[in-house]
């Protein structure tokens, strides 16, 4: 499995970004981008600070004014939302990304006539330990899930577990509850259990 090392990406986008630029440059007609945007600013100030008659005549219908700012506050909490999904949708792919390469890694180690049956042996243990962890995982988001959560995502590091609800607010019923799932299915103890919402 080839490497790709930070330098080389980084080469590459300043690669990609020197062809964007310049092929901009090109398809602009012969026109200088400076030139364009200083054309620009002159259209767009001239005839300010000239005086201009303002008409008082103009009324607003208020339930327009209402409909329209209730239109933007749902867009905006829509987006809120689309926000908060994705981000337990990315960390669910990402922290299963990296299980299924440790496995991967293990697993290598196994096929390796290099390595000692005692580095197997540790090697087996260590697939069956993340796979045991994927499975509570899944479990206790499912369990988590039909108890009224919307949406969770559970990361363990040794004998801490992070829990991050989506919620407003949690009460201590939801807490409790919370806890009590993490806790049978990693078995520990409630102080190695952090419950944070979003």
């Amino acid at each position: 499995m080839k490497v790709i090392k930070k330098n080389q990406i980084i080469i590459v986008l300043f690669a990609i970004c020197l062809l964007v630029v310049g092929y901009v440059n090109y398809t602009n007609n012969g026109q200088k981008i400076g030139d364009s945007v200083v054309g620009d600013i002159k259209n767009y100030t001239e005839g300010m600070g000239d005086a201009q008659l303002v008409s008082s005549n103009n009324t607003y219908n208020e339930e327009e004014v209402l409909e329209n700012e209730t239109q933007e506050t749902v867009a905006k909490t829509e987006v809120i939302e689309e926000v908060k999904e994705d981000y337990f949708t990315s960390c669910k792919i990402e922290r299963n990304n990296i299980f299924s390469q440790t496995i991967e890694i293990y697993e290598n180690m196994l096929e390796s006539s290099s390595i000692t049956n005692e580095q197997k042996a540790i090697a087996q243990n260590e697939i069956q330990k993340t796979t045991q962890i994927q499975n509570s995982i899944l479990i206790a988001e499912n369990l988590l899930k039909i108890k009224g959560f919307e949406d969770v995502v559970i990361f363990v590091n040794n004998d801490n577990v992070s829990v991050i609800v989506k919620s407003d607010n949690l009460t201590q019923e939801q807490v409790a509850q919370i806890q009590n799932i993490v806790s049978r299915e990693f078995a520990v103890g409630s102080e190695n259990i952090n419950i944070t919402n979003k």
